[in-house]
């Protein structure tokens, strides 16, 4: 049965254009950062605080009633924004990420907060200073994108809020009232001119921290942690993920006879050549030295090998016009079928490239035989 493949660098193949095209448009992401589960339960549990604090201020403090709504009604907001708090909080215990779940609970803090304003008694209403709560503590969990839908929304809904004040009670904007406002809207264009420098920052150091220094594609650090979820796609769509191990023949001795600088040129545009031939959405990290892997989601081997034969046809060019001689071999395994993680499927790639070397086998695609275990009940054999 059939396994990983193996293609050395031989034969001269005419370029060939992937099928489904050669898409660079990735979907646009939503700009949302993931908490963590705790981090998450930190807020559904202050939701639950605010809440209690809201009944108890409208039900247990003597000589005051909502004043805009009856008492009962009131309750009833509260109530029904409790229960679809709950209800988020249990779909958020089964699937943790949700981008469209975040901005529901945010919203439905921004209306219970608005009408607790509307319906708070005092000249100077203390709840108006729970939007800043609710801004502060969604955006800096869910990044820029949200911060700014929470500073708009909270800004609207205090304008809607003081408009109900207003018009139903006859109520004047005291200078307190005003400064009030004032100082909460600074506090929070404030929080979010800083918020956005630190997120600007954050991001900064992170790409570095994932991208290769020399190379500028992915790191080893970045490629094990984005194929963790493609793997995970894998197993519940069954769709195919094609892993390419590429390593270049021949690089130490453009190092020994050419110097290092010559070989840190080559490394770099070799991984443009490999950016060049994928799809906006595959991977591409270096992994070490002179090895690269790719990883092709939604793409067969056969598709897979087409890839790499391009690859290898721009390398020759490349090695060509450069009067170097180097060029590249590479080795391919499909997920599920030669393993369940990166880590097998790359042990099971390196062994094929290293036999098939080691044997000097460089007649178009042969077959070796891989002495490892099979990390599942598939192919022992190895399709060079």
């Amino acid at each position: 049965m059939a396994s990983q493949r193996y293609i050395p660098d031989t034969r001269p193949s005419a370029p060939e254009r992937r099928q489904g095209g050669e898409r660079r448009q990735a979907q646009a992401e939503a700009q949302v950062r993931f908490p963590s589960w705790p981090e998450q339960q930190v807020q559904f549990c202050t939701r639950y605080l605010f809440w209690c604090l809201a009944m108890a201020f409208f039900n247990l403090s003597k000589g005051i009633s909502p004043a805009w709504l009856t008492p009962l009604q009131m309750n009833a907001a509260l109530l029904t924004y409790v229960g679809c708090v709950t209800a988020l909080f249990i779909h958020a215990g089964k699937i943790h990420y949700c981008p469209s779940r975040f901005r529901l609970a945010m919203w439905l803090d921004i209306a219970i907060v608005a009408i607790a304003v509307a319906n708070d008694p005092y000249p100077l209403p203390p709840s108006e200073l729970v939007f800043i709560v609710v801004v502060l503590g969604n955006g800096m969990r869910y990044g820029m994108r949200i911060f700014a839908e929470a500073l708009a929304g909270s800004f609207a809904a205090i304008i809607l809020a003081f408009i109900l004040r207003f018009t139903r009670h006859g109520q004047e904007l005291s200078p307190g009232l005003g400064f009030l406002n004032l100082f909460g809207g600074i506090i929070l264009v404030y929080s979010y001119i800083l918020m956005g420098r630190i997120e600007k920052n954050r991001n900064q150091l992170e790409r570095q921290s994932r991208l290769d220094p020399l190379t500028g594609v992915m790191n080893r650090r970045a490629l094990f942690e984005g194929a963790a979820p493609l793997f995970q796609q894998v197993e519940r769509s069954k769709s195919p993920l094609t892993v390419m191990f590429a390593d270049l023949d021949k690089f130490k001795a453009i190092n020994d006879s050419f110097g290092h600088s010559t070989g840190d040129q080559v490394l770099r545009d070799f991984a443009a050549i490999l950016q060049h031939a994928v799809r906006g959405y595959d991977l591409v990290a270096r992994l070490g030295g002179d090895e690269f892997v790719l990883l092709l989601p939604d793409a067969t081997l056969d598709q897979a090998e087409q890839t790499a034969r391009r690859i290898q046809q721009a390398v020759r060019d490349y090695a060509a016009a450069k009067k170097l001689d180097f060029s590249v071999s590479f080795g391919l395994g499909e997920a599920p079928r030669h393993g369940r993680d990166l880590v097998d499927i790359l042990h099971r790639v390196d062994m094929a490239l290293y036999q098939s070397k080691s044997l000097d086998r460089q007649n178009g695609l042969e077959r070796v035989r891989d002495e490892t275990p099979a990390p599942a009940s598939t192919a022992s054999p190895v399709i060079s």
